[in-house]
């Protein structure tokens, strides 16, 4: 079991989250802005921080600095409706903490991926066919490190 904090604008995409992540045994908190993210987070220890990167006031990377400042060890998935972000790496500001993931993933497997953070399982290793290199799907924060399933 993980001890998650969401933070997500969207009515829809959070409730998603809050009941697929809590059906799964973890224990949830659900905020819907960064600030109020940033100030539970410094208050509260927790394992995971998924967060929306476009939000209202602070973005989602201003807010993952803020909280890995406060918990290094936390781990962060970013989640965003805009494909753009998602994949353009070039276009991350420089206030970002790197790595980024740069392959996005369907919500559907948010649980696969917070148990995989916790050591709890593995993901699925899809490589990209024009390259032959595996999707990067876990970046370490704090140790500016990537691991791919094929590491």
């Amino acid at each position: 079991m993980a001890r998650i904090l969401i933070a997500e604008h969207n009515q829809s995409t959070s409730t998603y989250l809050y009941n697929t992540l809590k059906k799964a045994g973890n224990s949830v908190e659900l905020v819907d802005n960064c600030l109020d993210a940033w100030r539970v987070s410094s208050r509260e220890a927790f394992d995971v921080l998924l967060v929306n990167v476009v939000m209202p006031g602070i973005d989602g990377f201003v807010l993952a600095q803020k909280a890995l400042q406060d918990n290094p060890g936390l781990q962060v998935i970013f989640i965003t409706g805009f494909a753009g972000v998602a994949m353009d790496t070039h276009a991350t500001p420089a206030y970002a903490p790197a790595p980024v993931t740069t392959r996005p993933f369907h919500l559907k497997e948010v649980v696969t991926r917070v148990r995989y953070l916790m050591g709890q399982g593995s993901l699925p290793f899809k490589s990209n066919p024009e390259t032959g290199e595996g999707n990067v799907i876990f970046a370490d924060f704090a140790q500016k490190t990537f691991r791919s399933q094929a590491q």
